[in-house]
């Protein structure tokens, strides 16, 4: 424990020392060079410093040590773990809600859901993105759909590319299959990865197999793009569009695409609560004949309140 001339108390270990300073190695803060003018306690012996001691660190050196010590950084851990716990340590989480109503001769109700998650160091990259929809008309239900998308990208160090693995799961109650599954992987390459302007693209193979009226297995490609933008006169706002391109390998000619668009800005009404809305939009190039309602496209918009947590 060292403690200095203006009462603060730092515990922590000696890495170096000499006639006018000593480094000491802190658990949060690091190693902080502190020169013994400050010092009242030595931190190793204990005992207490003379005067003399002190008084031959230069004044320009004692503030500095007043400045390092009164100004300490600040934990780089921008996300703690969940509830107070070490799960999703270090995650971006983002939970986001949007519902509306309309009542009249018949009673709507609108539901959209969204959860977003992801994780990044110099080694790789991970990206969960999920929303679900739902939709009642007179008390009954319409529709309801919703998508699971699971990214993990592995960095290539000193270079733009990296290896990726990509999962999707859907539920749509309007088509004529119920559920589907698509895994894929393969290259891909980093555009531009600047602070505040990023563009991905990807090239890959996987599978889908589908569940319901129809149970399908197809072998697919794969072409992806993401671009995210956060502008720099507004730190507070966030665009990104990302679409994906699945061409049919075993059906030569058909293809189904997905893409978002999103705008996302923070309020200024509490901490970590923000807005967002966009769009979603679904092809498939095949279509069940029989059922009337299936049609090719499927175009959403949404409007939601975040949570940052």
């Amino acid at each position: 424990m060292i403690t200095l001339a203006n009462g603060d108390q730092l515990s922590g270990r000696v890495k170096s020392e000499t006639a006018t300073e000593l480094v000491l190695h802190h658990a949060v803060l690091g190693d902080i060079t502190i020169p013994k003018k400050q010092i009242i306690k030595h931190p190793a012996t204990g005992k207490k410093m003379s005067a003399k001691a002190r008084e031959t660190v230069p004044k320009e050196s004692a503030q500095t040590a007043i400045s390092t010590v009164a100004k300490p950084k600040k934990s780089s851990e921008k996300q703690p773990g969940l509830f107070g716990t070490n799960f999703l340590r270090g995650w971006k989480r983002r939970l986001a809600l949007g519902f509306n109503g309309e009542s009249g001769n018949d009673v709507n109700t609108e539901l959209s859901l969204a959860f977003d998650t992801s994780f990044k160091n110099k080694a790789h990259r991970f990206n969960l993105n999920s929303a679900y929809y739902y939709e009642t008309e007179d008390h009954e239900k319409d529709t309801s759909k919703g998508h699971i998308n699971i990214v993990r990208d592995w960095l290539l160090p000193e270079t733009e590319w990296f290896y990726y693995a990509y999962f999707r799961y859907e539920q749509d109650s309007f088509m004529s299959w119920k559920q589907r599954v698509s895994l894929s992987g393969g290259p891909g390459y980093d555009f531009l990865k600047e602070k505040n302007l990023t563009l991905s693209g990807r090239v890959g193979l996987g599978c889908s197999r589908s569940f319901g009226s129809e149970n399908e297995f197809d072998v697919e490609g794969q072409l992806g793009f993401e671009w995210l933008w956060k502008p720099e006169k507004s730190k507070k706002q966030i665009l990104s569009y990302q679409v994906i391109v699945y061409p049919i390998i075993n059906n030569l000619g058909e293809y189904r695409t997905w893409m978002e668009g999103k705008w996302r800005f923070d309020l200024d009404l509490f901490d970590s609560l923000g807005f967002e809305f966009g769009f979603e939009h679904e092809y498939e190039s095949r279509k069940d004949k029989i059922l009337d309602h299936e049609k090719y496209y499927d175009l959403m918009y949404f409007g939601r309140f975040g949570l940052d947590f």
